[in-house]
């Protein structure tokens, strides 16, 4: 054999040698691919059909919008019967609406707790769902967008106004959602359909009261987010006060209690029972009520609160302030130095001298000194602040303890006065918690939206951004591109 037949069977060989060990090399690659593809596959389904998912998502929003506190956890772990979550809408069409992030949200008491269910049902396909499934006496007042959560012993409705917080905004004059009030409402919802014992709150009419269930029903609701039952009674009517009352609510009374009924709420108080007082202003003389607060030493001031102080005014208003939330015991859960709650129209609560052991008073909200109390009755002098505009009162002298709590203002917690801010309710519902030494009101802060902006963009920040983004990165996307096809062109 010549020398170019031995250089032509050497060629033949070298390029067989390539061919096998670039086969060799593809096999390879083939079944790792195959076997990652199929991984892969295996662990999605894995994932999907269980809780993992969720539990792997990382909340990376700056107030933590999708996440529950240690509080939730706290009320899931302790459920032990099955609760119902249901959304009445079609979940699938709601991906570029603020409920997107609600569905997002509610996905974590699924995941944590095995008697969570989570569904939904688009009233618009099922009409007959909510008459026939949710509300078949219609007192619930159910609708679409509502969420309801149900347990076997009762449902507790949660409309848009509960899921969100919703602020009016002076500089457009139109309401707009600035937060998410979730967590506050379905944990609160879960606690209420769950509960063994639910404490009584009456509310009374027969007086000029204003109407509870229509004009405060915002308080209604957060009163049973944390485990009330709210009633209505006439004191007239009744030969005593139930036994199963823990409180008893008086809303903006105008006239004056009668003999009768201030001696069946002497009787009641005398035994361990419990009354919350909203007095807006009024230039009538509440005698009766004046004997019961007495029993506190606390009184009503019968004037209209104007707050000179420049930082308390709300938008340079004087009749419409900021009180001071007096740092106590019985404020503490709302962090006092960070709380704001605007009063309009305000009167004051004085403290009697006539101070006794057995009867403590203390301040929940308060003016600064540069307030002035203008009287509701002519030749009466105006009064310099400061001055308590609620407070809390305690009497030890009976068979048991009895507590009041005392306000100057009922408008604070009424559908439109939460309109500009909600945190009246917040507040009025810890202090009837103190009342009834409970915990139950866990009160979990809105997640307020923030909105990320770009600020102070140069000219040079706009030029480096258009290299990097519209030349440097294709030139690196490219360069690679290049760097792996000659690679795969010399195996």
């Amino acid at each position: 054999m010549d020398m170019k037949d031995r250089n032509n069977g050497k060629k033949k060989n070298r390029k067989f040698s390539i061919n096998k060990r670039s086969l060799r090399f593809g096999s390879y690659s083939f079944v790792l691919t195959v076997i990652v593809i199929a991984s892969a596959i295996i662990l999605n389904a894995i994932v999907g059909a269980t809780k993992i998912r969720e539990k792997l998502k990382i909340d990376l929003t700056s107030n933590k919008l999708y996440s529950i506190t240690d509080k939730t956890l706290e009320v899931l772990k302790s459920l032990n019967e099955k609760v119902e979550i249901i959304g009445l809408f079609d979940e699938s069409k709601m991906g570029d609406s603020q409920y997107a992030q609600v569905i997002e949200f509610v996905k974590q008491y699924e995941t944590n707790s095995d008697y969570i269910d989570v569904k939904y049902v688009d009233p618009d396909k099922n009409p007959g769902y909510i008459q026939n499934e949710l509300d078949p006496e219609g007192i619930l007042g159910v609708e679409k967008y509502d969420f309801v959560v149900r347990s076997s012993k009762r449902s507790k409705v949660l409309s848009t106004y509960d899921i969100f917080d919703v602020s009016f905004s002076s500089s457009t004059y139109s309401y707009q959602v600035t937060g998410l009030n979730a967590e506050y409402a379905f944990t609160g919802a879960i606690r209420y359909v769950t509960s063994d014992n639910i404490p009584v709150i009456y509310y009374t009419e027969g007086h000029g009261e204003d109407d509870v269930k229509d004009d405060y029903s915002e308080l209604v609701s957060s009163l049973e987010l944390n485990g009330y039952r709210v009633e209505k009674i006439n004191l007239a009517s009744v030969d005593k006060i139930p036994d199963d009352a823990s409180i008893i609510l008086f809303v903006n009374p105008q006239r004056d209690l009668s003999d009768a009924e201030l001696d069946k709420l002497l009787y009641y108080m005398e035994n361990g029972g419990n009354t919350v007082f909203l007095f807006s202003p009024a230039n009538t003389k509440l005698a009766n009520f004046e004997e019961f607060l007495s029993r506190y030493n606390v009184s009503l001031g019968y004037d209209v609160i104007f707050e000179m102080a420049a930082n308390k005014a709300f938008y340079g208003q004087p009749y419409r302030f900021i009180p001071t939330v007096e740092s106590n015991s019985i404020n503490s859960v709302l962090e006092p130095d960070k709380f704001t709650m605007p009063l309009a129209y305000a009167q004051s609560i004085q403290v009697l001298k006539n101070e006794k052991d057995w009867i403590t008073v203390t301040p929940l909200l308060s003016t600064s000194s540069e307030a002035v109390g203008k009287s509701l009755f002519e030749g009466v002098e105006d009064k310099n602040g400061p001055f308590y505009v609620g407070v809390a009162g305690e009497n030890n002298g009976y068979n048991d303890t009895s507590k009041t709590i005392v306000i100057g203002n009922a408008y604070f917690v009424s559908d439109d006065g939460m309109s500009v801010y909600d945190t009246g309710k917040k507040f009025l519902v810890n202090a009837i918690n103190w009342m009834q030494d409970s915990d139950a009101d866990i009160y979990i802060p809105v997640k307020e939206y923030t909105t990320p902006r770009l600020t102070k963009v140069t000219q040079q920040t706009l030029t480096i951004l258009f290299i990097g983004l519209i030349i440097v990165v294709p030139l690196i996307i490219m360069g690679a591109g290049v760097f792996v096809w000659l690679r795969r062109r010399h195996l």
